[in-house]
């Protein structure tokens, strides 16, 4: 028997609505559209902090003063910091970025710069002016050539950029930023080494506590600081082991072992390909001829400023980035950051895009 079919002799008070149960589930519908809103907001917001462990920058060539540059991406997270800010750059002329160094500091922050001793010019003495202290690496005959920040002992900005106005507008830069605890202690470590080093004339512990860091969605990122630690064999192993393809971003590229490497892997049917700053490779010691030689596809890039990337892409998984020049006087002499970031795809295939950008 179908039971929609029957119908009751008793009468039925007709159903009518609540208005006291309507009005709290009107508010409690507007509070949550209300909350929705916010939280999109925030995760919008410039300087907010997501549940993703890290952001990928790259400059903007000639796109005007308007678009959201590398330098006005670091002046919001300095403005954003809270606590501390420890800086090691080898140049700084970015007017507004010396603006945001000093406002950290007069609101009571504890700010620490320390710079090449080449570039000791007018922002880097308004600083001095302004009570923040400020070391050089007093090295006529290498370059302190890291371009890193550390904010709050929590986030690590760092990559090709130099703090300067050529760097976010006119040549080709990338950025980084992780945050990683871990991460931001071994750079705080290097931190303290350089400008203990040269104000107080002793060292700090060269050792990298935490040589191996994994982020809260699984990438994983090896670190390491050259003179002191050994850089070239991660750097040759992991080029080594490129099965499919690798792609690279060269400012200078002059190291023999590492050009060797990727022409080994070329001539193992390995996809190599890579971009030079055409500026370079009429140095003497430029792999770029060597490489052309064996037909692997190299270019020149065509951007009127520096191509100033140093990066190397493997398998569209493996980022290698920092301020590391393919160099051995980025080996031997300078102080530089190298990071080998693994098992991120998306990170990966940021840097093959910007790659694609530069050669198309």
């Amino acid at each position: 028997m179908n039971n929609d079919s029957i119908t009751s002799n008793t009468p039925t008070t007709p159903k009518t609505s609540n208005p006291n149960l309507f009005v709290p589930f009107l508010l409690i519908l507007l509070c949550a559209v209300a909350i929705g809103f916010g939280i999109r907001y925030y995760r919008n917001t410039r300087g907010a902090t997501t549940e993703i462990p890290w952001e990928v920058y790259f400059s903007e060539v000639n796109a005007g003063a308007n678009h959201y540059s590398l330098e006005k991406r670091l002046v919001a997270r300095l403005t954003d910091a809270a606590a501390r800010i420890d800086a090691a750059l080898y140049d700084l002329d970015a007017v507004p970025i010396a603006d945001a160094f000093i406002e950290a500091h007069r609101r009571g922050l504890q700010v620490q710069i320390f710079t090449e001793t080449d570039n000791i010019e007018e922002q880097i003495r308004r600083l001095q002016e302004a009570g923040i202290p400020v070391v050089d690496d007093k090295d006529p005959d290498s370059y302190m050539h890291h371009k890193f920040v550390v904010i709050d002992e929590r986030y690590v900005w760092t990559g090709s950029y130099n703090t300067t106005y050529n760097g976010a507008y006119k040549n080709n830069n990338n950025v980084i930023l992780i945050d990683s605890v871990q991460l931001a202690y071994n750079f705080t470590q290097e931190f303290r080494e350089l400008f203990l080093r040269e104000q107080v004339g002793k060292s700090s512990d060269r050792a990298i506590v935490y040589p191996q860091v994994k982020l809260s969605d699984g990438t994983q990122i090896s670190t390491y600081f050259s003179p002191d630690h050994d850089t070239i064999s991660p750097l040759l192993k992991e080029i080594q082991s490129a099965k499919t393809s690798i792609h690279f971003m060269a400012f200078s590229f002059t190291h023999d072992s590492l050009g060797k490497a990727m022409c080994d892997r070329f001539e193992a049917n390995v996809d190599v390909r890579g971009v030079f700053e055409g500026r370079q490779v009429d140095k003497r010691y430029s792999e770029y001829n060597k490489m052309k030689q064996v037909g692997l596809p190299v270019v020149l890039d065509e951007n009127g400023g520096a191509m100033h990337h140093k990066v190397i892409v493997i398998d569209g998984e493996t980022v290698v980035t920092g301020s590391y020049n393919f160099s051995k006087n980025a080996e031997t002499r300078n102080s530089e950051n190298l990071l080998i970031i693994k098992g991120n795809q998306e990170i990966a295939a940021a840097y093959v895009a910007e790659f694609q950008r530069m050669t198309r």
